[in-house]
């Protein structure tokens, strides 16, 4: 029996699935096609081909299964872990045993990891250990304590981690998808535009910023409200500048709070090594910066910080013994 061993980072917006010696092995939108098939809806594709598929079919939709880290339709999230395990473990001779560490989001409660687990199962999957993903970010850093806010698309993660596990932790539904839907109504109100999501997250990764001095602009296409036409305007960094800040904003109130929570043991430990940031939505331009000038401490962003959290669950698969210490359990096979 052949085991291949999968550490899995389930995101609302993306999955990210990582070897045992943590090279990237797929990262894909975490999304599936559904069509209606002979008077049946059906799922037809999910990740990229998804995505391809609805443009090329207008009796298609899609569908998002994981909401807030959670799982919103279990059939069409059972049906994207299939497709992608069997496309890193494909059936031999020899049965392949599918063994997955799961990060998930730190603030979900049993019951919600519960169901990411039994959707584990159902693809297939022989052994399955569910993860708070603070700990597999803490698994490759050195540090003895770790302040890390992870900032994804939907939700963002702030939690105080040591070797012994979460010292605090919570999450907050604010990431990189408000600064899209802020830029949506923007455009709308102001230039009476109509933008896609896909069109408003082009925009955030071209022009928003948080650096005052950047004065970019770009010309984008929307349709019309009022003529019901295509029109281009020029959006600059300066006006989408207070969009940015007023979701930051959000997050920095958060650190804030859970700064006073940080033990005393730990205290000078994370002064001196600083906080990190991780996440796709700590790829912001000027992000590091501003936190720093709001907050009085070194910021840090962690090497490839978007996949940074499949990377370090791989490490489990090394020493279960630190896994099941930080989980707090006697023992992990």
């Amino acid at each position: 029996m052949n085991k291949i061993c999968l550490s899995v980072d389930i995101g609302s917006k993306n999955i990210v699935i990582a070897g045992k010696e943590s090279q990237i092995l797929l990262n894909e939108p975490c999304v599936v096609a559904t069509a209606n098939l002979n008077s049946k809806f059906e799922n037809v594709a999910c990740g990229r081909e998804a995505l391809s598929y609805i443009n090329k079919n207008n009796n298609a939709q899609l569908i998002y299964p994981i909401k807030n880290g959670s799982v919103d339709n279990e059939v069409a999230f059972v049906y994207l872990l299939k497709t992608f395990i069997n496309r890193l473990a494909p059936k031999k001779f020899l049965k392949n045993y599918v063994s997955v560490i799961a990060s998930v989001s730190c603030g979900l409660n049993n019951i919600e990891k519960r169901m990411i687990e039994e959707a584990f199962y159902k693809a297939g999957v022989k052994e399955v250990v569910i993860v708070e993903s603070p700990l597999s970010v803490k698994a490759i850093n050195n540090d003895k304590a770790m302040f890390l806010i992870n900032i994804g698309s939907s939700n963002t993660e702030i939690a105080i981690v040591s070797d012994d596990g979460i010292i605090n932790a919570c999450s907050i539904n604010v990431g990189g998808d408000n600064i899209d839907y802020a830029i949506i109504d923007y455009i709308g109100e102001k230039y009476k535009l109509i933008v896609s999501k896909t069109s408003s997250e082009d925009i955030k990764l071209g022009l928003a910023t948080l650096e005052e001095n950047d004065l970019s602009v770009i010309t984008i296409l929307g349709r019309s409200v009022l003529q019901s036409t295509n029109s281009e305007v020029k959006i600059t960094a300066t006006e989408l500048r207070p969009l940015v800040q007023s979701v930051i904003d959000k997050i920095v109130e958060v650190v804030a709070s859970v700064c006073m929570m940080i033990p005393k043991a730990y205290l000078n430990i994370i002064e001196q090594s600083g906080f990190y940031l991780a996440g796709g939505g700590s790829k912001l331009t000027g992000l590091a910066n501003y936190f720093k000038d709001k907050l009085f401490v070194d910021i840090k962003i962690i090497d490839q910080p978007e996949f940074v959290v499949a990377q370090g669950g791989s490490k489990f698969f090394y020493d279960k013994g630190k896994l099941a210490r930080m989980l707090n359990i006697d023992n992990l096979n």
